[in-house]
């Protein structure tokens, strides 16, 4: 398991989170589950943790941010 994956299980493990997100974490074993899972919380925090690495380079913190941004506005319904 790598360090990506073991930060997303940390997040996902999260029993308030489940509740509040209505996810079964144990859907989310496999990184790419979750990064194409149709939960949005569950896909965005994939993508928090797939994009960043670590950088404190504000240019990296954007990227990280725009990646975000575009996939809450493309996926995220009212």
């Amino acid at each position: 398991m790598t360090n990506k994956e073991k930060m997303l299980h940390m997040v996902l493990d999260n029993p308030k989170l489940q509740e509040l997100y209505d996810y079964d974490k144990s859907e989310y074993e496999d990184f790419r589950a979750a990064l194409y899972s149709e939960n949005i919380v569950v896909s965005t925090v994939a993508r928090i943790i797939k994009e960043y690495n670590g950088s404190t380079d504000d240019s990296d913190k954007k990227k990280v941010y725009m990646t975000v941004f575009n996939h809450l506005n493309d996926n995220y319904v009212l």
